[in-house]
């Protein structure tokens, strides 16, 4: 009778692994759906296990948030000011922590020192209205500009002895102290030469706000450069897999995404030329704030923002802190 129990358990077994490594190509389901499978892992039936502790986690109902909420959220997450009065008014209170904000044009129209401005602003203490952050600058067409920076630092140190005069005058409220050093050393840079440094940079990313959790901007300068020996359909699947991570990121550690774009000559009808931001349509689906950029006579550039979920279009004038 053991004999017998034993070769049922036996043939029990068999039966089980003969189900669990039965291919799914013997399984009656269309072609487009078996081709899904397999290109998502799923070669045998095993695969497709429901009693996976993860189960549960991965077939889980998403939480679900009421506008109240989500406004709650983007409330508290704050954003970063400019500390132009009118540029962060148009802008709906300042580049917002959690979104990407593009920042196009053609060369010298601004677009890199306007980074730079903010890799300062965002240092300022919270309550003139900055963040207490710190930034991060990828860099790639060699864009970085120490002596920038410190010109831009100088004239935010001194806008802030302005506000601190201004505003605590009467007061007796000991308030932190800036400096031009401690500035530029919460500024940290990374070069980037191309689309695969572009991708791995997004794990180096992730380390790093772990080890330094007041990360509170990550300027991309620019994003066309890396991109531009890629095909279209490359460039598309590389555009999509980055700022989806990216964005991700940004909203789990509570940092803004800031990049720069390039413009580029396309024809239209009747082959007039014309130009627009780079990368195409699918790319502008992505982004949450476009910024234009145009240079007027110096120190003077006009800002034309054309995608704001928080504000209409609007043009403006401005110059930098320094």
């Amino acid at each position: 009778s053991f004999i017998i129990f034993f070769r049922l358990c036996s043939l029990f077994l068999s039966l089980i692994c003969l189900k669990m490594y039965q291919p799914i190509n013997s399984l009656d389901i269309p072609e487009n759906k078996m081709q899904e499978l397999k290109s998502t892992g799923y070669y045998h039936c095993k695969d497709v296990d429901t009693d996976n502790p993860l189960w549960d986690v991965l077939t889980r109902t998403p939480e679900t948030k009421t506008a109240l909420d989500l406004y709650h959220e983007e409330q508290k997450m704050g954003s970063i000011r400019t500390f132009i009065d009118h540029f962060d008014d148009a802008l709906g209170g300042g580049i917002p922590i959690g979104k990407i904000t593009e920042f196009c044009g053609e060369s010298g129209t601004g677009k890199t020192q306007l980074c730079f401005q903010l890799c300062v602003t965002v240092q300022l203490p919270s309550w003139c209205g900055g963040l207490d952050g710190a930034a991060v600058f990828l860099s790639t067409n060699q864009s970085f500009a120490t002596h920038r920076i410190r010109q831009i630092a100088l004239g935010v140190v001194n806008h802030y002895e302005f506000i601190k005069t201004k505003h605590l005058v009467h007061r007796k409220r000991k308030v932190e102290e800036l400096c031009v050093d401690k500035i530029m050393g919460n500024i940290s840079h990374i070069y980037i030469t191309d689309h695969i440094e572009l991708m791995a940079v997004l794990i180096k990313l992730k380390q790093f706000i772990n080890d330094h959790p007041m990360v509170r901007l990550v300027v991309i300068d620019s994003i066309s450069a890396p991109l531009k020996t890629l095909n279209g359909q490359e460039r598309t699947t590389v555009v999509f897999n980055f700022f989806r991570e990216v964005q991700r990121l940004s909203q789990e550690f509570c940092f803004a995404i800031v990049i720069t774009n390039d413009l580029t000559t396309r024809i239209g009808s009747g082959s007039a030329a014309y130009q627009t931001p780079s990368l195409g349509g699918s790319y502008y689906h992505r982004i949450n704030l476009r910024v234009e950029l145009e240079k007027k006579s110096s120190p003077v550039f006009k800002a034309i923002i054309t995608k704001n979920a928080l504000k209409p279009e609007r043009e403006i004038e401005f110059t930098l802190l320094a």
